[in-house]
Order: structure tokens, then sequence, then C-alpha cells
């Protein structure tokens, strides 16, 4: 499945999130508009009437004709005056006000009515200076204007600023995201057991923290798989040679023509351990080399030829068990560790061999990239799939020589060249499929 790349979803985040707030903005600019509209007149014509009445009362005729036309020609505020006997309202040109409506008089009220000409919606605020009415107004009906205004703004405002939220956003996701790919590929190398020692990223954030304690992680990994490859290849030497001792000194004692029979049964036994014991040994160091191995020596192989000599050197299974061995093998060249892909097929073909019914048929076939290899299972051998590749598994089936090893290395060694394997059992017969590249 393919996954979508870090930049990319902080790309169409960063799009997103500039697109909500955009959207936020233009909803609250158009629904929330007339209303705060209202609350500030609301505010605003109380403090107009304060200073209509200053003006009013210092009979500062000219300052008011001049305070009203300017909030006239300012604010869009109208400012009419009726004298309590009069019928009518006089605007603040002088003359009368016939277009507008003669409300219900109440002092220091709010009312939103519509004018009865044109139908405009206004907020009208009244309030009784001394002898006289003062009806402060503002169209509401303008507001339908500044909405389509503010609309046709705030969208031409969002495209700009996705344009260049988006273009920033792309700048920084790729900038951001080169690290992180620096760092994966670092961390991938690392797995692979390849230290390197240009980990850090120059940055002063949480990024260069983590690059930092990579490094000095690959550091420390690397010093104590120096360590275990030392001890291993000591431990190689130092187990193997009191081994072979052993062995050449029971084979020697075994020559000697007057030992009894008993005697004879327990050096053959030490024998027989001592060949256990150093299979064993030399099984459990690969194992161990292979988890700390750094390299892999690729080379150009004919399958068929390391086939062939593979089975050449397991004939004694061949004939001891007198098994018919079918060969079917294309000339194929392929790339990969000789030394390592050996050591798997031995294993492979040797278990076959072991743990097939005498006078049966074992075969192996080389076709296509595919290596199949089968034989006819014991019938009192209860194979487990889900087990055979755990160490030391031998499943039920005790009395054929093994550690349970054989599987565990066969595994290991195809996960590190890579090649893809099937394993099943059909008609009592127990498949072995490697697909090569």
């Amino acid at each position: 499945m393919k996954r979508d790349s870090l930049s990319k979803k902080i790309f169409i985040y960063s799009a997103l999130i500039i697109t909500i707030a955009m959207i936020i903005s233009y909803s609250i600019s158009v629904f929330f508009l007339e209303y705060h509209f209202i609350s500030e007149r609301k505010k605003e014509f109380p403090k107009i009437a304060r200073e209509i009445e200053y003006f009013i009362k210092d009979n500062k005729n000219i300052e008011l004709k001049n305070y009203i036309k300017n909030l006239k020609e300012t604010k869009d505020i109208t400012v009419l005056m009726m004298s309590e006997k009069e019928k009518k309202w006089i605007n603040n040109r002088g003359g009368s006000g016939s277009g507008f409506l003669m409300e219900d008089l109440e002092d220091k009220k709010f009312i939103i009515k519509n004018q009865r000409l044109t139908e405009a919606k206004i907020l009208l605020y009244n309030q009784k200076i001394e002898n006289n009415w003062i009806s402060i107004r503002s169209s509401l009906s303008i507001l339908n204007y500044y909405k389509k205004e503010i609309g046709y703004f705030n969208l031409l405002a969002a495209i700009i600023a996705i344009l260049i939220g988006l273009i920033f956003g792309k700048i920084f996701s790729k900038k951001f995201v080169k690290d992180i790919e620096t760092l994966q590929a670092n961390t991938k190398e690392i797995s692979k057991l390849n230290f390197k020692s240009n980990l850090e990223i120059d940055r002063k954030d949480e990024l260069g923290e983590l690059s930092k304690n990579i490094k000095k992680m690959s550091e420390k990994l690397e010093v104590a798989i120096n360590d275990l490859e030392s001890f291993v290849s000591n431990t190689s030497h130092e187990l193997k040679t009191p081994i072979a001792i052993i062995s050449s000194k029971v084979q020697i004692l075994m020559k000697n023509e007057n030992i009894d029979s008993e005697t004879l049964k327990i050096y053959k036994t030490i024998l027989r351990e001592s060949y256990y014991t150093k299979e064993l040994i030399s099984k459990l160091l690969i194992l161990s080399k292979l988890d700390v191995s750094t390299s892999i020596k690729r080379e150009n192989i004919n399958l068929k030829g390391l086939l062939l000599k593979i089975t050449e050197r397991y004939d004694y299974l061949e004939f001891s068990k007198n098994l018919t061995l079918n060969l079917s093998l294309k000339d194929i060249i392929i790339l990969t560790d000789k030394e390592l892909l050996q050591i798997a097929l031995e294993n492979i073909i040797q278990n076959s061999l072991k743990y097939s019914q005498d006078d049966k048929e074992v075969k192996i076939e080389l076709e296509d990239n595919v290596l199949r290899i089968e034989n006819e299972m014991l019938l009192d051998n209860e194979v487990d799939l889900e087990k055979i590749f755990i160490p030391f598994n031998r499943g039920k089936n005790q009395r054929i020589e093994g550690n349970g090893l054989g599987l565990t290395l066969v595994k290991k060694i195809l996960l590190i060249l890579d090649l893809k394997y099937k394993v099943y059992i059909e008609e009592n017969k127990f498949n072995f499929i490697i697909y090569l590249k």
C-alpha cells in the first residue's frame, strides 16, 4: 500500500487550516456585522445626545449645526430635532423632515423601524432635552451593501492568503521533511549495521536533539558490535579446539583391539555427541555472526552447480535410506552471497533427506527463478509449520539426530539475502520454495 509522504500531508493540512480560518473569518464578518454595528451605535448615540445637550444648554447653535453636519458626513448619523409643541422633525440642514417617521416618542429608548417612504431599516434613539426632542438615527440598509463588499474582499483575501500559505507551506514542508528523510535514511543504514559518522542535523530544535541522540546510539552500537564480533571469533576458536581434541582422542581409543564391547559403545556415544556438539557450536556461531554481520559479499554464482555440489555432499543420506533424488535443474545465474546461500541450501536439502521416508523420492526443481524442494514426510513426524523456524524446535520426532537450528538459520539467511520463501505441506509432502531474484 502506497503511503502519502509527510511533505504532502503538511501541505494539505496547511491548506485546510488556512481555508478553515478564512471561512470562519468570512462567516463572522457576514453574520455578526449587523449585530456589531448596532451594538456600537447603541454605545455612541447616548454620547452624541450628551454633546447636543451641552450645545443646547450653552446656546451654541452654530457649533451644534456644525457638529450635526459632521456626524452626517463622517458617520452617516442623522440628527433630527423637534420642539415639544411641533408635529414634525427638522433635519440638520434646517429643512423639514417630512420623509421621516413620527414615532411614539419614548425618552432614551432604541427603536428599529422602516422609513415610511423608502422602507429602509433604521436604528433610532430619541431623547428629550429641555423643551426639544432629539432623534438620532442611522440607516441599517447600508450594511447589506457593505456585506457584499466585505464578502468580495474576504473572498479575494482568502484566495491570496491560501496561495501565499501554500507556497510557504510547500517550502517549509520540503525543508522540514528533508531533515526527517535524512534521519530516516541514517536509521535505515544503522538497522543494516552500517554505521556513519555524519548523522547530525544542524538544527536548534527537537529534530536536532534527535539526530544527536541517534549519533550517540550509533557510536555505542558500533563499539558493542565490534566487541561482540571479537567475542564470537575468539569463542569459535576456543570451543572448536577442545571438541576436535576429544574427537581425535576417542577415535584413537576406539582403534584399540583389546577394548570390550561396553567400552566401545561408550566411545561411540562420546564421538557421536562430540560431532553433535561440534555441529551445534558451528550453527550457533553462524547465527551469532549473522546477527552482527555488517556486509554481504554479492557475486554471480551458478545455482545449478551449487545445488549439484550440495547433493553430492549428502549422498550418504540418499544411499542409506535408498532414496531417489529427482533433479530438474536449469542453468540460472544469480547475484548473491555464495557462502550464506550455500549454508541455507545445505540445511534445507539435508533436512529433506533426513526427514524423508525410506525408498521414496526427493525432488529438487530449479526453473524460472524458483527453487522447489519436495520430500515425502515420515509417517510419525508431526510438523507444526508455525514453529519450524523456532530455535531448538524439533517437532515430535526425536529419533533423528539434529539440534533444531537448521531452519532457524535458513530463515535468517533468506531474510538477510532478501529472498522470499514459502513452506507448506500437501498430501504428506513437505515443500520448501524459494523465489530467486
